[in-house]
């Protein structure tokens, strides 16, 4: 930092990909900081360094920082990470910022500076201290073993989405478009890899015309002709020629989006908004047709994890957190899972608090009686993230959860059901859903801290849409987001429901939309105090057990129980 010639220092928790999920060994932030949690960023002053993270990650950041060295920052729902850092600089009076321009998009930067003002002088380092400090952290190439998609399961070719872009590109009074969003990336190639972690996407920077894009990787001869013959559109390139390209024209950038890096980089920058994240948000009939599909793959496996998971402590064997969370990587596997969209969390007990427990213990053995919090997704061949949370009683079906389990499970339930049965008006705003979703648990004196809601799509977060309380962005029809209520008390544990739900028109109410469920895997009904629920409430879990167990869904569910079980507890015995 001296040799940079600043005073503080500001590190990411994203790569120069924008990724949310960054494996640990490339992160920064995490060599930094020993805090592993996928969103949270740091300061660094010559006498003192910050971790600030949202309310996901409160309990585990005390148990991951070194309390000597670090502070923790711990901001409230609705409140920002760099927002709480940008109060620690102010405090120091005139200073020098080092930031990481290929890890900061322009409207980060033009936060920085407004919020701030003038005290403080901003120097962008690439590579930053942090960087030079460790060394190369990227890990090394794999090989690109890119899928691709057949267009008619998607709804729409390269070709098509091209077609749409170029109206949109003559809309904006541009030559091109600079996209640096992998799953946007991955979107309008029509392709999909497995080189990152918990993501469908390939490492890549792109220029998308009207007839044409430029997509630059680290090597251009490793792509093989299959893929190219396949995406005659697509010109696969080195990054340098996708930023030399990018001094003819006028090329757009989305300030949101982009890199401040990747912005320097044009010679005739136009700020836009990016219309690839809206095209990608709004799902056609054929993506939801493949959605569902996998849902109902998913459903299972979540399903069947629970009902392995209440045999194995029958029969009195010892089954960690670590051991559950294994299994229901298998049942995936076994299930057609090409991979994960994020790690297991799998939470027993008290660590159901922690609402982003994402290393599961190998010691904490799971005790018949206690509350189970199961978070998972994953990919199949299509390349749509899953995403799915269910709490349940570890037992058998005539075990009973206490009072106070029950107690807080109908709650959450109660919060669920008032979201996937919403009818909003068109325009309505994300934080208008999330009010209706937390009323039932803000009446008996409950909350959750974090947002209601997220989209879901390439990328198992994604925006558009997003349901929070200062989620201001509209939610339209063909979006695909969760609902995912819960209560998180570190005496108690936690619970929360997570389903996968859509928008569609409203059929008996012009001008309207209805959220409709995507996903059906059961609730555990011993957790369920019928009399906390309304008839309305009822006649609801009713109808959305029967779709669980209609025809159509078993079918879309495949295989049956006991076979898909035998032969997952089998791979994870054949696993190192």
């Amino acid at each position: 930092m001296a040799e940079a010639g600043v005073d503080a220092l500001l590190v990411r928790s994203t790569d120069r990909f924008l990724n949310e999920y960054v494996p640990i060994e490339d992160s920064t932030r995490v060599w930094l900081t020993g805090f592993t949690g996928s969103m949270g960023e740091a300061l660094v002053t010559k006498d003192r360094a910050y971790v600030a993270v949202d309310g996901r990650y409160w309990l585990q950041v005390d148990k991951q920082i070194d309390g000597a060295a670090f502070e923790a920052v711990k901001v409230s729902v609705g409140q920002s990470t760099d927002q709480a850092l940008w109060e620690r600089i102010k405090a120091l009076g005139a200073i020098k910022v080092g930031f990481e321009q290929h890890k900061t998009t322009p409207s980060e930067v033009d936060s920085m500076k407004k919020a701030i003002g003038p005290q403080a002088t901003w120097v962008g380092l690439t590579p930053s201290p942090v960087d030079l400090a460790l060394g190369s952290r990227e890990s090394a190439a794999a090989p690109y073993n890119l899928r691709v998609l057949d267009e008619a399961r998607v709804g729409a070719t390269v070709d098509e989405k091209l077609a749409t872009l170029a109206n949109k590109l003559e809309t904006l009074g541009i030559d091109a478009l600079l996209v640096q969003r992998l799953d946007e990336i991955a979107y309008l190639t029509n392709l999909r890899g497995d080189e990152l972690p918990y993501q469908a996407t390939f490492k890549a920077v792109a220029l998308a015309s009207a007839d044409r894009v430029l997509v630059g990787v680290e090597d251009p001869s490793r792509i093989s002709a299959e893929v190219r013959a396949a995406r005659p559109r697509l010109s696969f390139v080195s990054e340098a020629d996708v930023w030399a390209a990018a001094k003819n024209g006028k090329v757009g950038y989305d300030p949101h989006h982009n890199t401040e890096l990747g912005r320097a980089q044009i010679a005739q920058p136009v700020i836009v908004e990016s219309p690839v994240g809206p095209m990608k948000a709004k799902k056609n009939k054929a993506e939801l047709e493949v959605m569902v599909e996998a849902f109902a793959r998913a459903d299972a496996v979540v399903d069947r994890a629970q009902r392995w998971l209440s045999s194995e402590i029958a029969a009195k064997r010892k089954i960690t957190e670590a051991d559950f969370a294994d299994q229901v990587r298998a049942l995936f596997t076994e299930s057609g899972a090409v991979g994960l969209s994020f790690k297991v969390i799998s939470a027993a007990g008290k660590n159901g608090a922690v609402i982003h427990y994402s290393d599961p213990s190998p010691t904490r053995v799971i005790k018949k009686g206690e509350l189970m919090l199961l978070d998972t997704g994953a990919y199949y061949a299509e390349g749509y993230a899953t995403d799915l949370t269910r709490t349940f009683l570890v037992g058998g079906a005539r075990d009973k959860a206490t009072q106070e389990q029950r107690r807080h499970y109908t709650y959450v339930l109660k919060s669920a059901i008032a979201g996937m049965s919403a009818t909003i008006p068109d325009g309505a705003r994300g934080y208008q859903l999330d009010a209706i979703v937390r009323a039932p648990l803000w009446a008996v004196g409950l909350d959750y801290n974090h947002g209601t809601g997220h989209g879901v799509g390439v990328n198992v977060h994604e925006f558009p849409p997003r349901v929070g309380p200062t989620s201001a962005a509209k939610l339209e029809e063909g979006y695909v987001f969760s609902i995912e209520p819960g209560v998180y008390l570190p005496a108690f544990g936690g619970v929360r429901i997570e389903n996968l739900c859509t928008l569609e028109r409203s059929k008996s109410k012009p001008g309207y939309l209805e959220v409709v469920p995507l996903t059906f895997s059961p609730l555990d009904a011993r957790l369920i105090d019928a009399k906390l629920l309304s008839p309305t409430e009822k006649a609801w879990l009713a109808k959305y057990a029967k779709v669980h167990g209609s025809p159509a869904r078993r079918r879309l569910r495949g295989d049956t129980a006991k076979t898909l079980v035998k032969r997952a507890r089998a791979a994870a015995k054949r696993a190192p």
